[in-house]
């Protein structure tokens, strides 16, 4: 038997009672076990509107997607229409929509929706509930005129000063069309201190009758004998009024201009400030501090992970922090947060949604399809409200911050990326390199142990030399297999684990190089002593093992004998070590590139630097960086090259005896 799944259209409007509405229409389908669809459509001045009832739709939609509901947005006049095809297309058994007790506010489209929708449709039961939002007394009329009692006082200054003026200039004979002018000027003044066109046109009107009262004949009276006054007070009126209407719209152009200089300036300012953040716990600092600037209020912004609240970043304005952080831990206030980062919407405070909050939340997206990365909290007290250029101006910021978190993530996702890349090629070049290389020595060692088991090396110096090279490449491969496993901890993100101790840094050196002394065949290695004692905090072992790698470089480039020399000497509060030798050197080019791991200088490279895999030297720089010191390479005169260890000293200077 196949169930029959009962569909219910809620129609929904940029009125917050839509959000009641829904959840209304969700009730129902989950006990009528039904399914539910929601529809808005936008009237085209409503979406001229700033966008502002289209966003609230939007975001009633969204709300409607949430609950499962399909979602559906239409832009046109024909209200009633759009709905009944989309309800016949969909299936629809039953409507329900909003029915504001308020009707003499309400566009006539509206006003008679229901029972338009019972006409067209009079096979679908159409469900009406009522709203008390008082949402279209509430709403703001961008027309709507706001006369100030300054205003009031502004204009009956100008007013009288100007009478008076002309008072005093009609007694000196002046004739009418410079008393008009006078009274122009001042309706020129009233419109351009003012705000909107009341006090404009009011005194336009006033002025025409006081002038009439005053100056002409018969004087005080709203009567006129001669037969051009009445044009003439009618072009005055004209000319005052147009005056009056065309000041007050460049003032109001003016000050819309002034407002988009001044977002302007406010999101370049955010962006140059976002920009410069080097993680997101610094652009969340960046973005709050931005807002609450921009505001001058109170503002918290929550780091959202795994769609979890993490501690919030609080700006206070005009109140304590802790305060601040109390009055947004309340329970009521995180489940206004929690429900924003559920629903993707704003919330709280001026939104009709969660209303008696003392905050207004909003959601900080990457995108539209990526869960919430933050939200943010905005104090509103009681009967209090933000300015719709503030909350667009916040929106932008917030936007701002969503797109700078976007290009932090992605620039930390790219140097993963590329970190992983450059760990394989490691990897990669590492087992090509030991398969290479380790080939010649292990098959030398297998050959002249085979030798010597066979007794094919018949005099006892022949003997020796075999024994001898046995020994040189174990001891190259013990030294190589040492290198590899202090890159394997590195490239394994790992540190060294170094144990620092104070040494004498002489000490370290007489034991580097009688470790490597019996390698060093015909080359000569001088040691320099120090005139002074010079401690440093160094692990011995690692330590160790970097003049040794310096000193087997310094065997490979310098050749049959080869002169290498070590001093040691102090450098302020710094222990410098120079390893030099007088090979051909390190040309300028390549200077920095050996230190890079597997890099050889194949140019200048003897038949021993068939084993080198090039890790030597870039294991030097890790050391000495795990040490907190440098390393460096410079030409040495005449010729060679030169490497130059800094580490910090201990304070300590004691001549030595």
């Amino acid at each position: 038997m196949i169930m029959y799944e009962e569909r219910i259209l809620v129609c929904v409007s940029q009125s917050p009672a839509s959000h009641k509405l829904i959840h209304i229409a969700s009730q129902i389908a989950a006990s009528e076990k039904a399914v539910f669809s929601a529809v808005c459509v936008i009237e085209p001045r409503h979406a001229s509107n700033e966008d502002t009832d289209l966003k609230r739709c939007i975001e009633h939609l969204d709300y409607a997607k949430s609950l499962g509901a399909d979602t559906k947005l239409f832009f046109g006049r024909f209200i009633a229409l759009k709905i009944a095809a989309y309800a016949k297309s969909w299936g629809a058994d039953k409507i329900v929509l909003g029915r504001s007790i308020i009707k003499k506010d309400i566009p006539v489209s509206r006003r008679y929706l229901a029972k338009e929708l019972k006409i067209l449709l009079p096979g679908i039961k159409v469900t009406t509930v009522p709203d008390t939002s008082h949402f279209y007394d509430e709403k703001e009329n961008p027309e709507k005129v706001h006369m100030r009692v300054s205003d009031i006082w502004i204009s009956a200054v100008i007013l009288t000063v100007t009478t008076l003026l002309c008072w005093w200039l009609g007694k000196l004979g002046l004739n009418d069309a410079t008393l008009i002018t006078l009274y122009i000027l001042a309706v020129l003044l009233i419109s351009f201190f003012t705000n909107g066109y009341f006090c404009g046109i009011v005194s336009s009107i006033l002025s025409v009758n006081i002038f009439n009262f005053l100056f002409t004949v018969p004087y005080f009276s709203l009567k006129s004998y001669a037969p051009g006054y009445p044009v003439t007070l009618i072009v005055m009126f004209l000319a005052v009024f147009l005056t009056s209407y065309l000041t007050a719209q460049v003032r109001r152009q003016a000050q819309q201009h002034a407002q988009n200089a001044y977002r302007t300036e406010m999101l370049l300012s955010a962006n140059r400030i976002l920009q410069r953040a080097t993680d997101e716990n610094k652009i969340y600092r960046a973005a709050v501090d931005q807002v609450g600037k921009l505001l001058m209020r109170s503002v918290l912004l929550y780091p959202v992970h795994d769609n979890k609240l993490d501690e919030p970043i609080p700006v206070p304005f005009g109140e304590d922090e802790n305060n601040l952080r109390l009055s947004a831990s309340v329970p009521s206030e995180l489940r206004v947060a929690e429900w924003v980062i559920d629903n993707n919407v704003q919330a709280g405070a001026s939104t009709g949604i969660f209303d008696d909050s003392a905050f207004w939340y909003l959601a900080v997206r990457v995108n539209d399809d990526d869960a919430v990365c933050a939200v943010a909290a905005i104090r509103i007290g009681k009967d209090e409200s933000i300015d719709p250029f503030d909350k667009n101006l916040v929106l932008a910021m917030l936007g701002e911050c969503a797109v700078a978190i976007n290009k932090e993530r992605l620039d930390r996702a790219g140097e993963q990326y590329a970190f992983r890349i450059e760990q394989e090629q490691m990897r990669s070049n590492l087992l090509r390199s030991i398969s290479h290389d380790l080939r010649t020595p292990l098959t030398t060692i297998s050959g002249n142990a085979a030798m010597l088991m066979s007794g094919d090396v018949p005099t006892e110096n022949e003997r020796h030399q075999v024994y001898s090279d046995i020994y040189e490449d174990s001891i190259w491969l013990i030294d190589l297999v040492e290198n590899l496993l202090s890159i394997t901890k590195l490239d394994n993100e790992q540190h060294l684990g170094i144990s620092l101790q104070p040494q004498d840094i002489s000490d370290i050196i007489d034991a580097a190089v009688s470790h490597v002394q019996p390698r060093a065949k015909n080359h000569n290695i001088s040691v320099v002593p120090s005139t002074e004692l010079i401690i440093v905090n160094v692990d011995c072992t690692l330590f160790i093992q970097l003049i040794d790698n310096l000193l087997e470089n310094a065997f490979k480039y310098s050749g049959e004998n080869g002169e290498i020399k070590i001093e040691t000497k102090r450098t302020g509060d710094s222990a410098v070590t120079l390893v030099s030798d007088n090979g051909p050197g390190i040309p300028d080019a390549e200077k920095e590139k050996v230190f890079d791991m597997f890099y050889t200088t194949q140019k200048h490279a003897s038949a021993d630097d068939r084993r080198g895999l090039g890790l030597g030297l870039a294991l030097c720089r890790l050391i000495v960086q795990e040490h907190h010191g440098t390393i460096r390479v410079y030409d040495n005169n005449p010729h060679g090259a030169v490497f130059e260890i800094t580490m910090p000293a201990v304070n300590e200077n004691i001549k030595q005896v």
